[in-house]
């Protein structure tokens, strides 16, 4: 599925190269909502990533002529959406953003369909431990973590959204998850 995805990306960047808004349009379609997500991973405010998404968008536009494909388009578009959210973090690093939690209803549901709330209460008590862990780390350790476990890309991926080589990316990824181990072994025994 991906290379038909990939073959649909190429169609579509080859056109916009050469000034067709209709196919970058359709980039835009076929992006949005996994951009929007990976965005809000970072970001962890749904107004702000709707505003990075855009910002996205509009710096794929510009920079499309520069795409070399080197790698898949999503993977540089994921590149340009960490470089924003990045630099969204560190202008408002004095705020604490939280991702906002669901409404009551949604949470009355959830402790429904979950018969033993202490055991609910623990994976949420992990969660948290986990979230701090993974806020602990170094950046270029928890940004490594964030693209390749939680997000999903593949360690070449990873590499070229951060534009170093694979090998580092695999030593970043190890050294995180070598630290995270030490600082959650309280919750892992």
């Amino acid at each position: 599925m991906n290379s038909v995805v990939s073959l649909a990306d190429s169609s579509y960047v080859a056109r916009a190269r050469g000034g067709d808004h209709q196919a970058f349009t359709q980039l835009v379609e076929q992006h949005h909502v996994r951009v929007w997500r990976f965005l809000l991973k970072y970001v962890g405010n749904p107004h702000d990533a709707d505003e990075l998404v855009q910002e996205t968008f509009m710096a794929a536009w510009q920079r499309l002529p520069g795409f070399r494909g080197d790698s898949q388009f999503s993977t540089w578009l994921l590149g340009i959406a960490f470089n924003l959210a990045r630099n969204h973090r560190n202008r408002n690093h004095a705020k604490h953003c939280e991702v906002a939690l669901p409404e009551d209803d949604f949470l009355e549901t959830l402790l429904i369909a979950c018969p033993d709330p202490l055991h609910l209460m623990c994976q949420k008590s992990t969660l948290t431990a986990l979230d701090r862990a993974i806020a602990g780390l170094p950046e270029e350790m928890r940004d490594v973590m964030r693209l390749v476990k939680l997000d999903g890309l593949s360690l070449e991926q990873a590499a070229s959204v951060l534009d170093k080589p694979v090998g580092t990316i695999k030593s970043r990824l190890s050294r995180a998850k070598e630290q995270l181990l030490g600082d959650l072994k309280d919750y892992l025994s």
